[in-house]
């Protein structure tokens, strides 16, 4: 019987991994790498907008006032400041899922219901993910806005020549 329980527990264990498969992990690696290329990182090592980040790294080609870079690194730092309290009550929420699977006889109730939670978290932070960008694109005028794509390619085609010569 408590072979059975354990290999169930492992199975369940097991099964939880996929839950947290959407989970962002290091850059270039897992599920979801264009939308993290696109959106930015929202990780434990690195909590950031990644399209407030881009417009403050191209603030002399977008002409920012000094008004617009207040603005956007105030939606940086209030993004970052939020993701890292959220990050924290991820992890507190795993550690009470793995507790109650570890017990001799689990509590599989709480524990789908620690899954949920997860799930709701995660859910919460990519849509404050997207509202700090919405936030950001905003705050441009419409003529930086529609300078973006030109950018964009700009960098793309530049990155593209320096990866060519590492190669040679």
């Amino acid at each position: 019987m408590k072979r059975f329980l354990g290999l169930l527990v492992g199975f369940l264990m097991l099964g939880t991994g996929f839950v947290f498969a959407e989970m962002p992990c290091e850059k270039g690696t897992g599920q979801g790498k264009e939308m993290k290329h696109e959106m930015g990182r929202v990780g434990e090592r690195d909590e950031d907008v990644g399209n407030v980040k881009k417009y403050l790294n191209c603030r002399q080609e977008l002409n920012l006032t000094d008004e617009q870079v207040r603005v956007l690194e105030k939606i940086r730092n209030d993004f970052r400041r939020d993701a890292i309290k959220r990050q924290a009550d991820m992890k507190l929420v795993r550690m009470d899922l793995q507790e109650t699977m570890r017990q001799e006889k689990p509590d599989f109730a709480a524990a789908k219901a620690k899954i949920k939670q997860i799930s709701e978290l995660q859910f919460v932070s990519k849509i404050a993910m997207i509202d700090a960008m919405e936030k950001g694109y905003n705050t441009l005028t419409k003529e930086q806005q529609d300078k973006l794509p030109q950018l964009k390619k700009e960098r793309r085609e530049n990155w593209k020549k320096n990866k060519m010569g590492e190669k040679k």
